[in-house]
């Protein structure tokens, strides 16, 4: 199966219409079945002093999720990408599915960093979603930033039927620069699985915005300081349960759904 991912980067502000725009004018370099990926709290955006979220900018979010899902749909592309939302009076931070027929899956970061508890509620579920390309079909699933030192909750996802996974961050720090991109790599090779990295633009990224193939070969990196877009094709013919099916579970059992797939890479 080969699909075309667009992963991209921009530098968002704590203005939401400003964001939107930004986002927006990405969409437009993309074509049609285009998978567009963009960063953690990209829409709402996103800072280490979270409290410039309020109830309007909650307003403001509700309404340029509306205008998104006409735009996704207008362009006929898939959209991942991710913001902090509000929902009964708690806010998260999301990780955001919009297929052209409109918002499909909402990941809630289960695994907060230090700065966000107490600010932000977490999310209590791992779960993957549906994505439909013309007659194709697969799965994704999300996580987000920290949660990359987190391999058990990418295998768990990948165990349970996550074809790619798309990872959304938000991190500024030069000296973590190798480290995490060391962790994305680990993560596609221990699970034989493409992910999908996208950070917001800085000269100081701390996690660089790339396509990670199923053998941990790096397809594709953005330049750390740029507003970019990149559209690359993958084939999921190359993601194998080989190593997943080897682990010991008289040790450690990580649930599954279903039965594995030997077949070797």
């Amino acid at each position: 199966m080969t699909l075309t991912i667009a992963v991209a980067q921009f530098k968002p502000t704590l203005n939401v219409s400003e964001n939107l725009k930004k986002m927006m004018n990405l969409i437009t370099q993309t074509n049609e079945n285009d998978i567009v990926v963009l960063p953690e709290g990209c829409l709402s955006g996103y800072a280490h002093n979270l409290e410039f979220l309020n109830v309007n900018i909650a307003l403001e979010i509700e309404q340029a999720l509306f205008k998104l899902q006409l735009f996704t749909k207008k362009h006929n592309v898939h959209l991942i990408f991710g913001s902090c939302i509000r929902e009964e009076g708690s806010w998260y931070n999301a990780g955001i599915y919009i297929s052209p027929e409109g918002i499909k899956h909402i990941y809630k970061k289960v695994n907060l960093a230090i700065h966000e508890r107490g600010i932000l509620k977490e999310g209590n579920v791992l779960s993957c979603f549906n994505l439909e390309i013309g007659k194709a079909s697969f799965k994704g699933a999300i996580q987000i930033c920290r949660e990359i030192r987190f391999p058990e909750q990418w295998k768990f996802l990948s165990l349970n039927g996550a074809d790619i996974i798309f990872y959304l961050t938000n991190i500024i720090d030069f000296e973590e620069l190798d480290i995490w991109n060391a962790h994305l790599i680990s993560r596609a090779a221990e699970n034989q699985r493409y992910v999908i990295s996208s950070n917001i633009a800085h000269e100081e990224q701390g996690c660089s915005s790339m396509v990670v193939s199923p053998k941990g070969k790096v397809i594709k990196m953005l330049e750390v300081d740029y507003e970019s877009i990149e559209r690359i094709q993958i084939n999921l013919s190359g993601n194998s349960n080989w190593y997943l099916s080897q682990s010991r579970k008289d040790l450690l059992n990580v649930i599954t759904v279903g039965p594995l797939n030997n077949s070797r890479q």
